[in-house]
């Protein structure tokens, strides 16, 4: 097991990558000169032909792009790597514009009724992707504007990357030692209060130099989302995010209600959790920063290496299910996870999907704590789902966020809730029970925060642009919201601009809150042990889930998603968590 993934399979070098990217592109051409009016007139056989052929090129246009992000994701500062980037992403852009046509013409030609499937796993497939394009029937425009949509898209991607690329200029001195982003975000594990308080305020004058920058950059994406709002026929701005996600606006309202209505009682939860931290940090407030800060309780320094990782994560999948532990294993043996944080890497963890016939890729950046245990075994809940979910074919392994989302959480929830079983100190158990806490908090209220601040954003920015300021304000105003009167908010409104997924998707942060609810619904069923062969129900919805949507999936196992109380129910497990956590204090306070 190396420490950095090995790509070989896919390119052994970026001219080969290069050379493909140019083949892509003519193999598109062809197909176009091939089908292009012609889709709904052509035979049954034909039009199967086609969709074998698209599944083809689908393939190799996702190697190729995955390729491009995975090599560049890890090479930040490289300026060729980043050229190469550029341009591999502007062909993938050439690429859409000649397949564009493919998807007009069943949205507005073909008759859906007279399209028939075979009972096998691709054609199964092929069936279900041709009902998610059915789906955008009502916004797809003509194949003219739908060519120049990709040309468009071509040029905010270049805005996304004048971000990122920002972003990866960062670099702070503190006490005379300098700093990348994702590790200057470790030195908010210290205990030293003091160095924390010191690492918060330089990384936000870091911001607040670039505040202009980065209001511009958004800008002018918020500005082509709108456009293609307007010319697609989308009632609001989150109506084709939701299409994706096959949840409606009444019932994401509800969703979002449920973690920011003023009354919820899931939304004290949250701020039940920091008026605990601050009383046992002995402050009035929380600093921002300390949110995450240890407890004075808590060992300082790494607790795991990545073979202890890997140990304690393929033992807890297996005991969940040997299937599910063996393919996770693939990705160790086979060197597909890239570990650790190193110049020029970007933060974060991320699974990379990748085409039918290669293995997803993994990366984190592993620093040795629980909770980068926790973020491995979430990343690797979604390449066993990417694995798995390739049965049905290119086209028929196409997943909403909100269910892939799903798979990553309940992977970690299986391996936070191994570490709590086995631990019986009531101060470790604690520490174990507060981490894991904080962590829903960030999947959950905190992405609600930023749902609702993007969704301001879309509405400020239909009345003209919205400045560095206003943006700083909205933030904040989200940010109370879930934090409550026992955090400091004071220098939190430049952290909107360090929210990468603002810039790079649009409304794709509410799928982490989504799926955790549907996660912790999911196990306590588990728990419960009501459902008979659990886990092999469990991987059957994975490899389903292109082909079926969540309400379908999680019928099977007695949940009912359409219930008024769906998703205040999928709180149920963290308000259990929270209670045993204020025992615990009142234990060790005794002590």
């Amino acid at each position: 097991m190396n420490q950095n993934w090995n790509l070989n399979d896919i390119f052994a070098s970026l001219d080969e990558a290069s050379i493909v990217s140019k083949e892509a592109l003519s193999m598109c051409q062809d197909f176009r000169k091939t089908y292009e009016g012609k889709v709904a007139s052509t035979d049954q056989i034909s039009f199967h032909e086609c969709l074998v052929s698209y599944a083809n090129i689908c393939t190799s246009l996702c190697g190729l792009e995955s390729y491009a992000y995975l090599v560049w994701s890890t090479n930040l500062n490289d300026k060729a790597i980043c050229a190469f980037y550029q341009n591999t992403q502007d062909t993938i852009k050439k690429c859409n514009k000649e397949l564009a046509f493919l998807e007009v013409e069943i949205c507005k030609e073909l008759d859906y009724s007279k399209v028939v499937f075979h009972d096998d796993w691709i054609d199964l497939g092929f069936k279900a992707w041709l009902e998610k394009c059915l789906k955008f029937k009502p916004h797809t425009l003509s194949s003219e504007l739908e060519q120049l949509f990709c040309d468009c898209q071509a040029v905010a991607d270049y805005w996304v990357r004048l971000y990122n690329e920002e972003r990866a200029k960062f670099s702070i001195e503190v006490r005379g030692q300098e700093y990348n982003e994702g590790e200057l975000l470790e030195l908010y594990n210290s205990q030293d209060v003091a160095l924390r308080a010191e690492a918060e305020a330089k990384r936000m004058a870091w911001y607040e130099q670039r505040q202009e920058l980065f209001a511009l950059i958004y800008n002018a994406l918020l500005r082509s989302r709108a456009i293609a709002q307007e010319w697609r026929h989308y009632s609001y701005p989150a109506e084709r995010a939701n299409l994706c996600n096959d949840i409606n606006s009444d019932d994401l309202a509800k969703l979002v209600d449920t973690f920011a209505r003023e009354d919820s009682p899931a939304r004290a939860l949250a701020h039940r959790y920091y008026a605990l931290k601050a009383k046992i940090l002995g402050v009035d407030k929380l600093p921002y920063q300390d949110r995450l800060a240890p407890y004075p309780l808590e060992e300082e320094g790494a607790h795991y290496t990545v073979e202890e990782a890997k140990e304690l994560i393929l033992k807890t999948f297996t005991e969940f299910s040997p299937e599910f532990a063996k393919i996770a294993e693939m990705f160790f043996d086979k060197d597909c996870i890239d570990f650790y944080p190193h110049e020029g890497k970007a933060d974060g963890a991320y699974c990379m999907e990748m085409p039918v016939g290669f293995l997803p890729r993994v990366f984190v950046n592993f620093n040795g704590y629980v909770e980068d245990v926790d973020t491995l075994a979430h990343e690797l809940g979604h390449a066993v789902h990417e694995y798995v979910s390739k049965k049905y074919g290119e086209l028929g392994r196409e997943k909403s966020c909100a269910q892939a989302e799903t798979a990553s959480i309940f992977a970690e929830q299986l391996v936070f809730n191994a570490l709590l079983k086995a631990e019986n100190n009531p101060k470790r158990r604690f520490i174990l029970l507060a981490k894991h806490i904080e962590e829903t908090i960030a999947t959950t209220y905190r992405q609600i925060a930023f749902h609702r601040f993007e969704d301001m954003a879309h509405k400020e920015r239909a009345n003209g642009e919205v400045s560095a300021q206003k943006l700083q304000e909205m933030f904040k105003s989200a940010m109370d919201n879930y934090l409550g009167p026992s955090v400091e908010t004071k220098g939190v409104d430049f952290i909107w601009a360090g929210i990468h997924h603002f810039f790079e998707y649009d409304f794709y942060v509410y799928s982490y809150c989504f799926s955790c609810c549907v996660v912790n619904s999911l196990y306590e069923v588990y728990k419960s042990g009501t459902v008979e062969n659990f886990a092999e129900k469990y991987i059957e919805m994975l490899t389903d889930s292109g082909i079926e949507n969540y309400r379908q999936a999680l019928a099977k196992f007695g949940i009912d998603a359409s219930s008024p109380t769906f998703w205040e129910n999928g709180m149920h497990l963290f308000e259990q968590e929270m209670t045993e956590l204020e025992a615990l204090t009142e234990q060790i306070m005794q002590k």
